[in-house]
């Protein structure tokens, strides 16, 4: 494959959640490589079969966080809640649990749990993407997984956690099977992951990586949108503003959204959940960005524990006019898909 070309491929992934592919990890990974294939499938390739072009593929956020169940899906199967399902963990696992409290003793119980699942959840993360980016050359943005720093760095199978911290992650792959990136969200969702006793990242720690279709910024859901849902958010970033100063040329948005798309929004009753997406979003901040060419939006859909999810994927371009193309989009706010775009790329030399 010629990574110098000057055509790429853009691939927002739509996957139905469904707590029994946190069964095991080899079902996480089986299910994710199902996935890959679908995209793989849709390549562009010449004569003799290889790709033809450089491609990105962005998994939705949150899609690994169910990795805290794994081992113990028939125990929470009917939690209504995330809290519940993790204190039900908690009790299967005291030992764990103890073990994670006396090394780092966080403040609560969610957190002990986060802390002593990490080395797991890691491990079914690293394993599935990196086989995935290497086996079908690819570069990925796997989605989220709640997770501690760790101690080792990211790019190993190894994870030993630093404190009990734990950030909304995402891990970006190189096509030789690298994680080369870690990126954690730095504007946590009000209600829904400041009660789950997450920690925000630091905006400064947002990684641009050079690839062969430019720049890649990852903005983690919320991280996306122009201005904060409620009035008690202070510390809010508008940080697709923040990477675009820094050059970014892509903006991969791996997004789970947990409301109703089409009912009002929880944090405003006049303007519609998929309204306040479309005029807060980066569809709406790309045509104020410099720099920014390309945003691929990957979107959850389906239920666990609860939490119904839904909204449709996307990829958009800025164009040289400075106006907004949709280049592709999900029909479907609630199905599984694979959006799909081929586009010039946006490499270009240092700002």
């Amino acid at each position: 494959m010629d990574t110098s070309a000057d055509t790429v491929e853009l691939f927002a992934l739509q996957p139905r959640a469904s707590l029994e592919d946190y069964a095991s990890p080899s079902t996480f990974a089986a299910r994710h490589r199902a996935l890959a294939a679908k995209v793989d499938a849709l390549r562009s390739r010449d004569a003799e079969g290889r790709p033809r072009h450089p491609a990105l593929v962005v998994w939705p956020e949150w899609v690994g966080a169910p990795l805290l169940f794994t081992g113990h899906v028939a125990l929470v199967r009917r939690a209504t809640s995330v809290q519940g399902a993790l204190k039900r963990v908690a009790l299967a696992e005291p030992w764990d649990t103890w073990n994670a409290w006396s090394a780092f003793h966080p403040p609560s119980l969610l957190e002990c749990v986060y802390a002593a699942r990490a080395p797991r959840v890691h491990r079914a993360l690293w394993e599935t993407f990196s086989g995935i980016a290497r086996d079908f050359g690819l570069w990925v943005v796997a989605g989220s997984a709640l997770l501690p720093a760790s101690q080792r760095g990211q790019d190993t199978p190894d994870f030993r956690p630093y404190g009990a911290r734990t950030y909304n992650t995402s891990y970006t792959f190189s096509p030789e099977g690298r994680c080369v990136a870690a990126t954690r969200k730095a504007n946590l969702v009000p209600t829904r992951e400041d009660a789950l006793h997450l920690s925000p990242g630091r905006p400064e720690d947002l990684a641009l990586l050079q690839t062969p279709f430019g720049r890649l910024g990852t903005l983690i859901g919320y991280d996306g949108f122009l201005k904060p849902h409620t009035p008690q958010e202070p510390w809010f970033v508008p940080c697709a503003q923040y990477l675009d100063a820094l050059g970014a040329d892509v903006l991969a948005q791996p997004s789970a959204n947990p409301w109703p798309w089409e009912a009002p929004s929880p944090f405003n009753a006049s303007q519609r959940r998929g309204e306040q997406w479309r005029e807060e979003g980066l569809q709406a901040q790309l045509r104020m960005l410099k720099r920014v060419r390309y945003v691929v939006s990957a979107q959850l859909v389906g239920s666990v524990l609860g939490t119904h999810f839904e909204a449709p994927s996307s990829i958009l371009e800025r164009t040289d006019a400075g106006e907004v193309r949709v280049l592709a989009e999900a029909p479907s706010r609630s199905e599984e898909d694979v959006v799909h775009a081929t586009v010039p790329t946006a490499a270009r030399g240092t700002p």
